[in-house]
């Protein structure tokens, strides 16, 4: 279609865990919408030879406010912050391999 916008579901499937019909927590997949994709196309072709035009309006939206901040504040190891998430990352990891663990045992 000629100058209409097409876009395309991002989807992501995770495994949930929920109560089941008689009250024994199941997993189960589900899919998730992440995002969406858009393409919009140019009704004319290009030529051959000749480079793309740019456009004179510029990226983003209007206001859109880019912030390179993040991406130069050092990392402090030892802050307690950092020392906080490590401990939390610790702790969701051992949840999951007992979860994993949970649910590979076979019950007769």
């Amino acid at each position: 279609m000629a100058g209409a916008p097409t876009w395309q579901n991002c989807i992501a499937q995770i495994q949930a865990r929920e109560l089941g019909v008689f009250g024994r927590w199941v997993s189960r997949w589900r899919v998730i919408r992440t995002s969406n994709a858009y393409v919009f196309r140019d009704p004319q072709p290009q030529l051959a030879g000749v480079p793309a035009s740019k456009s004179e309006n510029p990226t983003g939206t209007q206001d859109q406010d880019v912030s390179t901040y993040w991406s130069q504040v050092p990392i402090d190891p030892d802050s307690p912050l950092e020392r906080a998430l490590r401990q939390l990352g610790g702790v969701i990891e051992e949840r999951m391999l007992m979860n994993k663990a949970a649910n590979s045992v076979v019950t007769p």
